[in-house]
């Protein structure tokens, strides 16, 4: 059931690439818009009277905070939209009347653009109005669930704590809406939102919260919770899905609950891919039996991560590993192709010794494939310079 549940929130991403206007969002490097046709005369005719219930909201906010400031009245007036502004030059505030006036006029050219610099913005200052103003439109029941994909997706693009609560929010009173599905999904893919290049741990704890809490027990809520979390990556969100999984937790969760959570763990954590989790998640792989859906998972996400520090958990683990774990040695090692990292692996396994035959054989045959590998490549440069004119 949650593997159908994963695929029904990654899913959703066709339905809005298909129907939402946006051809080329690429928001603050998650990329969901990138397979979206640019067909605007087909979008447009879906959106075509999504405005009405919003222009009146529109306009007001647009005498309040002028957007054509440093634009001649005359142009203003005769492009009557946003033309020739300096977005880049603009307040925080001033860009969210911007986005929304490109909303309501179907304008979908410039709104990435400006989703992007509005992200940045609030990721600075939170700016608890325009979370308000976000939260007023996405409750208006005559709002089209397309204006309001838009609104949640600018939450997701947001990736701070404060728009993640405020998706988490929603979530909670949303359970019998056609936009829930919407709402799942940006959480879900919240965490794999890295805006600045790197793994944002400060929203862990929104979702740690969300997990462990005793009220939250619906399997389409906690596997998008269980995918942010994984994707976070931080330590004590990975440490919450290991003892979730191992059956260590000691909250009161039902029975019911707990299989849940126990299998939204099992197939969350192999997505994890933040180096700062290779600590955590190396304890559980050397204090964990092989076999048991711990240790399988945690040497899975070890082996995802490929770092050199996690190659080296995986090397030092096989051993005194016995022969059974050569199946998952085997297919761990398969999965590393950082150059670091078989370098390191191709060096330290050469000066090590292994209880088990079968490790060794595991490990020469991974060995021998770099080998191969290094003097393919170096036939191939050799084969290119004689070429070369």
């Amino acid at each position: 059931m949650v593997c159908l549940l994963f695929a029904l929130i990654l899913g959703v991403q066709c339905w809005r690439a298909d129907y939402l206007p946006i051809s080329q969002h690429e928001g603050a490097g998650r990329g969901q818009w990138e397979n979206a046709p640019a067909t605007k005369g087909r979008v447009n005719a879906i959106v075509k009277n999504s405005s009405d219930a919003l222009n009146a909201d529109f306009y007001a906010a647009e005498r309040k905070f002028p957007l054509n400031s440093g634009v001649s009245a005359a142009k203003s007036s005769k492009n009557n939209g946003l033309i020739g502004i300096d977005f880049q030059h603009q307040t925080t505030a001033q860009l969210w009347q911007s986005w929304k006036l490109l909303l309501s006029r179907s304008e979908f050219q410039q709104i990435p653009i400006i989703g992007m610099l509005l992200a940045e913005g609030l990721r600075k200052y939170p700016h608890p109005e325009i979370y308000r103003s976000i939260y007023s439109l996405l409750s208006k029941p005559d709002l089209p669930l397309q204006n309001k994909a838009l609104l949640l997706d600018l939450l997701a693009d947001i990736a701070t704590p404060e728009s993640l609560n405020q998706l988490v929010d929603l979530a909670g009173q949303e359970t019998a809406s056609p936009m829930r599905i919407l709402v799942l999904q940006a959480i879900s893919h919240i965490g794999d939102n890295q805006w600045d290049g790197t793994f944002h741990e400060e929203l862990s704890p929104v979702l740690e919260a969300a997990w462990t809490n005793l009220g939250n027990s619906d399997q389409a809520f906690l596997t998008a919770v269980g995918i942010a979390i994984a994707q976070v990556g931080a330590p004590e969100g990975v440490k919450q899905l290991l003892l979730t999984l191992s059956g260590n937790n000691k909250n009161n969760d039902t029975e019911a609950t707990r299989r849940i959570k126990q299998e939204v763990a099992f197939n969350a954590i192999p997505q994890i891919r933040n180096p700062n989790a290779v600590g955590v998640l190396d304890t559980w792989f050397v204090q964990e039996p092989p076999g048991t859906p711990a240790f399988e998972v945690s040497g899975n996400a070890l082996a995802e991560i490929g770092s050199p520090e996690a190659t080296q958990k995986i090397v030092d683990w096989a051993q005194k590993a016995p022969a059974e774990g050569a199946r998952n040695l085997e297919d761990w090692l398969s999965k590393i192709d950082e150059p670091n990292s078989l370098r390191v692996m191709s060096a330290i396994t050469q000066k090590m010794s292994f209880q088990s035959q079968e490790i060794v054989d595991v490990v020469n045959k991974f060995n021998g494939n770099i080998g191969s590998n290094r003097v393919l490549s170096a036939s191939k440069v050799s084969n290119n310079l004689e070429n070369a004119p």
